[in-house]
C-alpha cells in the first residue's frame, strides 16, 4: 500500500516511497512465508496422498504379502507330507526289511545294510519294484494313447451333430420297438420278406423327429409303397436317415434340418397295417440296423433289451 504525505509549503499529498529496509524487510516476510505454505503443501500431500507410483508400490507389497502367505502354507503343507512320508519309510524298513531306516547325513554307516542285499525280504521287494516299473512304463503308454483318443473325440466333436445316434421319437417305451432289419413276415403276403428298417409302434399324429442335423433330399407322397416318406441326408460318412408311412410332412426337399426337429407325424400311409414308424439308417448303398444308432438315447442294459425285442419280433408291419 502506498503512503502519503501532506506537504504544507506546497498544500498538497506527497507519496512517500519506502526505505530499502522496509522493501527488504517486506521481501523477506512474503519469501519466508512462501517456503512455510509450501512446507506446509508438502507435509499434508506427502502424508495424506498418494503418488501413482506409491500407490503401485503398495499393491505389489500387498500381492506379495499374499503369495508369500500362499508359499508359507504350501511349504507347511509340504513339511507334514514330508513328515508322514518319513513315518511310513521307518515303518516300511521295520516291518519288510527288519531294520532301521538310514539316516542320510555325512558320513554315515551304511556297511550294515549291505546284508540287506542277501535277505528274502530284499529280493521280494526289489522284485515288486521292478514290475511296478514295468506297470508304470505300460500305464505310461495306455495315458498317451488315451489323450490320443480324447484329442480326436475333441477334433470330431461338431461330426457327432451328423451322425444318426438317436430315436426318432420321443421317449419311446419298449413296448414300442417293433421289427428291426432282416428277414420278417410281411404282415399282407404272410411270406418271409426283407425287411430294411425298423419299425417303431405309436399312435396316429405322433411327433417324428430327425436323428442327426442333415438335409432334406427326398419327400414323396404316396398311396403305395411306403407311403408319405421324407429323406434326410447327413454329411457324415455317407448316412442317409429314411421316415415312412407317415401322415403329415411338415419339412421340404432342400431344408436343413437339426437333431431333434419335428419332420412329420406318424401315419399308416402306403402298404402299412397299422400307423407306424418305418425307420431306416443307410450308409452309402449299405442298410445298416438302425438298433445299432440309438447310442446317445440308451443305457447298455436297455439297448441289450431293444436288441432283444427287435430281433425276436417275426413279423413286420409293413
Amino acid at each position: 500500500m502506498s503512503h502519503y504525505q501532506f506537504n504544507k509549503e506546497k498544500l498538497e499529498f506527497i507519496k512517500v516511497r519506502p526505505g530499502f529496509k522496509i522493501r527488504l524487510k517486506r521481501f523477506l516476510w512474503i519469501f519466508l512465508g512462501s517456503v512455510g505454505l509450501s512446507v506446509i503443501y508438502y507435509l499434508i500431500f506427502g502424508l495424506f496422498v498418494l503418488s501413482p507410483a506409491e500407490r503401485n508400490l503398495q499393491r505389489e507389497t500387498q500381492l506379495m504379502q499374499s503369495e508369500y502367505e500362499r508359499l508359507s502354507k504350501e511349504m507347511k503343507n509340504l513339511t507334514t507330507v514330508i513328515e508322514e512320508l518319513d513315518t511310513r519309510d521307518k515303518g516300511i524298513y521295520g516291518a519288510v526289511l527288519h531294520s532301521t531306516p538310514l539316516e542320510v547325513t555325512e558320513g554315515a554307516d551304511i556297511t550294515h545294510y549291505q546284508s540287506l542285499m542277501e535277505d528274502y525280504s530284499f529280493v521280494l521287494a526289489y522284485h515288486a519294484d521292478s514290475v511296478i516299473s514295468s506297470l508304470e512304463q505300460r500305464m505310461a503308454l495306455v495315458t498317451r494313447g488315451l489323450y490320443e483318443i480324447g484329442n480326436q473325440v475333441y477334433d470330431n466333436t461338431d461330426s457327432l451333430r451328423y451322425l444318426p445316434a438317436v430315436f426318432p421319437l420321443r421317449d419311446p417305451p419298449m413296448e414300442a420297438m417293433g421289427a428291426t432289419v432282416g428277414l420278417r413276415i410281411h404282415p399282407f403276403y404272410k411270406i418271409p420278406m426283407e425287411h430294411t428298417g425298423m419299425d417303431f409302434l405309436a399312435g396316429h399324429g405322433t411327433d417324428v423327429l430327425a436323428t442327426a442335423d442333415g438335409q432334406v433330399v427326398h419327400v414323396s407322397r404316396s398311396a403305395r409303397g411306403r407311403g408319405n416318406v421324407v429323406e434326410i441326408a447327413h454329411p457324415y460318412r455317407g448316412y442317409v436317415t429314411v421316415y415312412a408311412h407317415l401322415s403329415d410332412i411338415f419339412v421340404r426337399k432342400g431344408q436343413y434340418v437339426k437333431r431333434g426337429m419335428v419332420v412329420a407325424r406318424i401315419g399308416s400311409t402306403g402298404m402299412s397295417f397299422m400307423p407306424h414308424l418305418h425307420y431306416e439308417v443307410r450308409q452309402g448303398d449299405q442298410v445298416m440296423d438302425p438298433v445299432h444308432y440309438f447310442f446317445m438315447d440308451v443305457q447298455p442294459y436297455d439297448y441289450h433289451q431293444i436288441l432283444l425285442t427287435a430281433n425276436n419280433t417275426g413279423q413286420s408291419l409293413d
